[in-house]
């Protein structure tokens, strides 16, 4: 479930809790307005519940005029407990979805009251966001409210590779010394067989990289029990596919290699062979650093 589909959802529960008591033949209409100061989110967010309860059968709208039609039942509800519940943690994962997707570029403006209508949030939760995550240089603030994605350079790119290298090699390091009976080997084995599967598809499935990617590295950070090589794991992982996001023409071939990088990494893990781990892990982070800078800089 992507961030925004989470924002509907637990906005259709609210609105289900609203109606909950009425009663069948009984007038109710729903406002907007009403609705959105309750719930606490955007008259576009409650417009969109709404539409999808009239899906449901639950309303009727027409035009301007929303009237219930019967009472909901359990079922009507969606399950939203394994998302994300804080408006922080809403903006922050829509606003890096939006990157990785490649739907903010380097160059893009964008403000913040339109960051806050497409994410369901109100401008003081998007604002503060904004102004926090400025610090990692990815966003520049420019006059009446607005941002725009910049570009990193060369010292900074090679500073980030160099930092990622140390979280990553004496996380692996950790990971192997991971009992064999641990759960983590059963989710090392299953990623192997998703990465083997897109390489079978590799022309068609090339793009699930990026969820693999994180999957994978995510996996490793965490055998440090680090909680500070955790709160840097998403960063660096966003600024480097970030900039991957500025080159797409070689995009195929990189993620190609990028996976068979893992696989071998995630072979080696699994026969627990430390020289073999470490070498392909090497391997794969020289490749990543090569990538950024080519595709951030141009360079060869």
């Amino acid at each position: 479930m992507n961030v925004q589909s989470y924002l509907i959802q637990e906005t259709v529960n609210g609105i289900l809790t609203e109606i909950s008591d009425f009663q069948e033949g009984e007038m109710l209409v729903l406002k907007d307005n009403t609705l959105a100061k309750k719930l606490k989110v955007s008259r576009t967010t409650i417009r969109t519940a709404i539409t999808e309860l009239e899906t449901k059968g639950i309303v009727e709208i027409n035009g301007s005029h929303k009237q219930v039609l019967r009472s909901p039942n359990s079922s009507d509800y969606f399950d939203t407990s394994n998302s994300v519940s804080s408006k922080e943690e809403i903006i922050e994962k829509y606003f890096l979805d939006l990157i990785n997707r490649g739907k903010l570029l380097p160059g893009d403006k964008f403000s913040e009251l339109e960051l806050a209508k497409s994410s369901g949030c109100n401008t003081i939760t998007v604002r503060e966001f904004l102004i926090k995550f400025s610090r990692f240089g990815l966003i520049e603030k420019s006059p009446r409210a607005k941002w725009q994605m910049v570009k990193f350079d060369e010292k900074f790119a090679l500073e980030l590779v160099e930092f990622r290298r140390i979280l990553e090699m004496n996380s692996i390091t950790q990971l192997l010394a991971v009992p064999e009976g641990d759960a983590v080997w059963s989710e090392l084995s299953e990623l192997l067989d998703k990465h083997l599967a897109v390489l079978e598809d590799v022309e068609n499935r090339y793009t699930e990289l990026s969820e693999l990617d994180r999957k994978f590295h995510f996996i490793v950070q965490r055998a440090s029990d680090n909680r500070f090589f955790m709160q840097f794991f998403d960063v660096v992982s966003l600024i480097c596919h970030y900039h991957y996001q500025w080159n797409k023409g070689d995009e195929l071939e990189r993620n190609k290699v990028a996976l068979e990088e893992h696989v071998e990494i995630i072979t080696q893990l699994l026969a627990h062979n430390t020289s073999g781990v470490i070498i392909a892990m090497e391997t794969h982070l020289n490749t990543a650093k090569k990538t950024l800078l080519r595709s951030a800089h141009g360079l060869e």
